[in-house]
């Protein structure tokens, strides 16, 4: 009977120990143990809103140089323009003055006098000088010779200086390939100077046969000379003249818009560098939106929606999208003549970014998933499915599985990916650090 009593209180003893060692191996499990949340992704069409700024540019718009103004000091006296600013043909941009104008045309004017008076001079010692037919022909040539001269100079000199800027070498006398438009231009004027050298040149050698006397061969060469002098300086304040007239009132070329002006009032210009950019009225604007810091793939037709300077939402649409030289993505949107209206007009649009709001709206179901379950960065994104296992003794667990996605679109903390999970478990928001078969359990509320 005692032996009894003590076999029961044994077996009790034993299935406390049982039970507590249960007890304190599912503590300790429960406490050791990685807790998530578990969710069942959706399908559905990714929908998102995002703010992105953009500028104002206009495509076709081109620099635009003085070009009659080049090696001239100019001082800009006023400036009427800005960026932006709408303008008709004609309208004036901006003044200026040719630095040490009246002392440049004193200088021409001075020099112009010498020539004439050492042409009177020539006249006055050669009176009685009395040229023949052949003298004329002589000198007709010979001022035929020196004008060839100049025009085949100026067209090698040219055609010289392409073929260094293009980095081309003439092999044999001919046009090496992979010549510009402009070189292969410049190469043919050049032929033709040439060839009318020559004509002049054999001109010439007819003419010394004339037996010409040194004193009538004196006095043409000294009059060409001189004639040629006057010539000279009468273009060049003629020249000048126009100049500082057209310099009074630099005016539109058309209708259309300055985008640019580097001119300012007041201070010097250096006319080798463009004074200001023109787009042409019938080339509209666009607002360029920075989309390089966005995942989402926005193409044509994706709504757009700003506000507008006088109150209100104004709205558009993307006309088309490209990269920028330094690999940035961006899409435009083209502006009518109310949206220029809406940004406040074509002057304040250009002076800052607009803050623009884009709607996104995917064309298939994709499955959706929060962003804080989607790991990883770049091309390798991936989220952790969890699977159901039992050990040898019955116990059921949840082991994590890394499964990788394609990204197709990401803002305001969903994302969406290629690949169907909506019959599997993803697990997230985990209390600690959790991997690739890490046993994890489910947060409990």
């Amino acid at each position: 009977m005692k032996l009894k009593k003590y076999a029961i209180r044994g077996l009790i003893i034993f299935a406390v120990v049982v039970a507590l060692c249960m007890f304190f191996s599912g503590t300790i499990r429960t406490i050791t143990t990685a807790k998530v949340k578990l969710l069942t992704p959706r399908q559905g069409k990714f929908s998102e809103q995002v703010e992105l700024t953009g500028k104002v540019v206009f495509p076709a718009a081109e620099p635009v140089k003085l070009e009659n103004a080049q090696g001239v000091s100019l001082t800009v006296t006023s400036v009427k323009v800005q960026p932006g600013s709408e303008v008709e043909e004609g309208d004036v941009l901006f003044t200026a003055e040719i630095a040490d104008y009246e002392k440049n045309m004193d200088t021409l004017r001075q020099s112009y006098n010498e020539a004439a008076g050492q042409l009177a001079d020539l006249e006055r010692k050669n009176a009685n000088l009395r040229l023949r037919p052949t003298d004329e022909a002589w000198a007709k040539a010979y001022t035929a010779l020196a004008e060839a001269q100049n025009v085949e100079l100026d067209a090698r000199v040219t055609r010289d200086a392409l073929l260094a800027v293009e980095g081309l070498k003439a092999e044999n006398g001919a046009l090496p390939e992979g010549a510009s438009e402009e070189l292969t231009e410049a190469w043919a004027a050049h032929d033709t100077a040439a060839q009318a050298l020559k004509e002049a040149e054999a001109a010439m050698e007819t003419a010394e046969r004339y037996n010409i006397s040194e004193t009538a061969r004196a006095y043409i060469v000294d009059r060409q000379k001189y004639e040629q002098q006057m010539k000279d300086y009468e273009g060049q304040m003629v020249d000048l003249r126009a100049l500082r007239s057209t310099l009074q009132s630099v005016t539109a070329p058309d209708d259309g818009y300055i985008t640019e002006v580097n001119v300012k009032a007041g201070e010097t210009f250096d006319a080798s560098g463009p004074a200001y950019a023109f787009s042409p009225e019938k080339e509209d604007p666009v607002l360029r939106i920075d989309t390089s810091k966005t995942t989402l793939t926005i193409s044509r037709g994706t709504d757009v929606t700003f506000d507008s300077a006088r109150g209100g939402t104004a709205e558009g649409s993307v006309d088309s999208t490209g990269v920028t030289v330094s690999g940035d993505t961006y899409a435009d949107v083209e502006l009518s003549s109310r949206m220029i209206r809406d940004l406040g007009g074509s002057i304040a649009m250009l002076a800052e970014d607009i803050p623009v709001r884009v709607s996104y709206r995917s064309n298939d179901n994709t499955t959706l998933l929060p962003s804080s379950a989607v790991r990883g960065a770049g091309d390798d994104r991936y989220v952790y499915t969890v699977q159901q296992t039992q050990s040898a003794f019955g116990v059921n667990s949840l082991v994590t599985q890394k499964q990788s996605v394609t990204v197709l679109a990401e803002a305001e903390g969903t994302v969406s990916v290629a690949e169907d999970l909506s019959y599997m478990q993803i697990a997230y928001m985990e209390d600690r650090e959790i991997g690739e078969n890490t046993t994890v359990m489910e947060y409990v509320n």
